[in-house]
């Protein structure tokens, strides 16, 4: 540039000189945002027909993705919620998460009504609360005659810490434990999807337990009978 500048001094025809100078695309940073810019009004670029997509996840499995009605998989909704930590222990609570384990939502409500453990209310108005966002949220929609609680299980909490007076000016530490339940909603599925691993281990053997107690058949006499009553 200073070269061309230096010739047109000499040749006396400075302004024609930088004229063209000016034309001319200089080298510089703003000749690449110039070629930048003219690329990207000609390049068309491959966008997926998803309206949004993970970073890091794969777009074509989504966009090849087979629906339930012509023979897809169907995915499992699945909804977690937990309650806050109260005033129990996880011994007495975790008697009431087996308690639920695998009953419908309606059926874990109504026996949680009418436990006599005094977190059991508690637990009956957190199912409740459950039941109602699982079934009205537009990200699960879940019907709620299928709904049934798939797993439960109890967390510790924050242990108080209390001062225990004793005699002659002693004292010691009592400790108020909290806990919580946490627990999965799920819709339960037909028969014939749920049928799979355990049907072929039942098939096998597996679960027959020994058979204890079967009723008595009244017309059947009874030989040597004994003097106590049996039941």
């Amino acid at each position: 540039m200073f070269g061309a500048l230096k010739i047109a001094f000499h040749t006396h025809q400075p302004i024609s000189a930088f004229k063209s100078l000016t034309q001319s695309t200089p080298r510089g940073f703003h000749a690449m945002a110039l070629r930048f810019a003219e690329q990207k009004n000609t390049m068309n670029p491959v966008r997926p027909e998803l309206g949004a997509s993970s970073l890091f996840g794969d777009v074509s499995a989504h966009v090849n993705e087979v629906p339930v009605e012509q023979g897809g998989k169907a995915t499992v909704k699945e909804y977690q919620f937990s309650t806050a930590n109260f005033k129990t222990s996880t011994k007495k609570l975790r008697l009431l998460a087996n308690q639920i384990k695998g009953l419908d939502i309606q059926n874990a409500i109504n026996q949680m009504e009418f436990s006599q453990k005094r977190p059991g209310k508690r637990v009956m108005n957190t199912l409740a609360f459950a039941r109602t966002n699982a079934t009205t949220q537009e990200k699960y929609a879940m019907d709620a005659s299928k709904l049934y609680v798939d797993r439960a299980w109890v967390g510790k909490g924050i242990y108080h810490r209390r001062i225990k007076t004793h005699a002659r000016g002693k004292f010691g530490v009592m400790h108020h434990p909290t806990a919580h339940l946490k627990f999965t909603l799920k819709e339960r599925q037909s028969e014939s999807t749920e049928a799979g691993r355990a049907m072929r281990r039942n098939i096998r053997g597996w679960k027959q337990t020994k058979k204890v107690w079967t009723p008595l058949i009244e017309d059947k006499p009874i030989y040597n009978p004994t003097r106590t009553y049996n039941w």
